[in-house]
């Protein structure tokens, strides 16, 4: 019957930290409400209209590497045979553009949908009157030029430079141009919306784009820009593991603190034991008495506490050692009670007998037992 019955409250206490687990997870959601992530414009793992997941999922079918690029463009991986997608940069700085250049011109590959061109990179732009809307748009195809469905929304348009290659153009100039750059390769379009999730579908965005993602097939991995969509890598030893992961561990920790205090807190009061208080206490203090007696050096025992009880009241009050009792218990009344006063009072008096040779007589264990709780009362102070 007894381990029925222990099994029943371990069961009533297992379910009591379970319902304070649970209404410890239920106050902190009411209190902190979860606010829904606002995700930058031309995110690769949006799947918001103005993302880019779209087209980076169609990528990954292809079974091509593919890899999310979250530090500084001066961190990029040494090596060749490399493919950079930045699109549409949040107003890189200029060190962060030379140092990207500077792995281009390495072997690498750059390619770069902005509406901003000129910024860094070196592409010049010139203003058109074109309208915004559905264009022809030409490609040049070996010697063959084809002709494809687009829609350009801005007016910039690229100013070719000696060795840049047109890679589309419209009537109103040349919408994307490739920049041999060192060793490596730079291709340039204004037209980023065509990349994003409401877009890519449309009219011939798609083909248009295609073939700069897959490359040649030579290429190691394509990574994918968003550092400078304001999204990097949290350095720390907790980011080697997955979020959730993290937050069961989190959990687990609360429910073990608490289960450590429902099973190690004493409820109630703490009692001395009257052994301890026996045996260390009165005893003792009897003890002590006696040898003094035996010696005779009552006077002397008492005489120190006293001079000690005088040095504690000047360092806790700021009373003078020659100050009388009477001014000891009027300062005292401020800080004790009636009777504490009065005691402190008495005490005085007999100290003050001490000096003059008397007071020994008497009580020895109630005087020393007086002086004791008195300097102990003014220690607490």
């Amino acid at each position: 019957m007894k381990p029925i019955k222990q099994l029943l409250n371990w069961n009533k206490h297992v379910i009591g930290l379970a319902v304070c687990v649970m209404l410890f997870i239920g106050l902190g959601l009411m209190i902190v409400k979860p606010q829904p992530e606002q995700i930058a414009p031309y995110v690769s793992f949006s799947a918001d209209v103005n993302g880019t997941k779209g087209v980076i999922v169609l990528f990954e079918e292809k079974q091509a590497p593919l890899k999310t690029w979250k530090r500084s463009w001066g961190e990029l991986p040494a090596g060749k045979g490399q493919a950079l997608l930045v699109v549409e940069p949040d107003a890189p700085p200029d060190n962060e553009w030379a140092k990207l250049l500077e792995w281009v011109e390495r072997g690498n590959e750059l390619l770069l949908f902005s509406r901003n061109l000129g910024a860094g990179e070196g592409f010049q732009t010139e203003r058109s009157d074109a309208l915004s809307g559905t264009a022809t748009v030409t490609r040049q195809e070996g010697k063959e030029t084809t002709e494809w469905m687009a829609e350009v929304r801005i007016k910039q348009r690229i100013i070719p430079e000696d060795g840049d290659t047109e890679l589309l153009r419209d009537s109103s100039g040349v919408i994307a141009a490739r920049r041999p750059y060192g060793e490596g390769t730079i291709i340039a379009a204004v037209t980023p919306e065509w990349l994003t999730n409401e877009n890519v579908l449309k009219h011939d965005h798609f083909e248009l784009v295609w073939p700069w993602l897959v490359g040649d097939g030579s290429r190691i991995v394509l990574w994918v820009d968003e550092y400078h969509h304001g999204y990097m890598d949290t350095r720390g030893f907790l980011a080697v593991y997955p979020t959730w992961l993290v937050a069961a561990c989190a959990g687990l920790a609360v429910s073990l603190l608490l289960w450590l205090w429902q099973r190690g807190k004493r409820f109630g009061p703490v009692y001395t034991p009257r052994a301890w208080t026996v045996r260390r206490g009165d005893e003792t203090l009897q003890a002590v008495a006696a040898w003094y007696e035996r010696r005779r050096f009552k006077g002397e025992a008492l005489a120190h506490q006293a001079r000690a009880l005088r040095r504690l009241l000047l360092a806790r009050w700021g009373l003078s050692l020659e100050a009388s009792p009477e001014e000891a218990k009027r300062l005292a009344k401020d800080r004790l009670s009636e009777a504490q006063a009065v005691k402190l009072e008495r005490r005085l008096r007999h100290a003050q007998a001490l000096e003059r040779g008397a007071g020994a007589d008497g009580a020895f264990v109630e005087r020393t037992r007086e002086y004791g709780e008195m300097i102990a009362l003014l220690e607490k102070e």
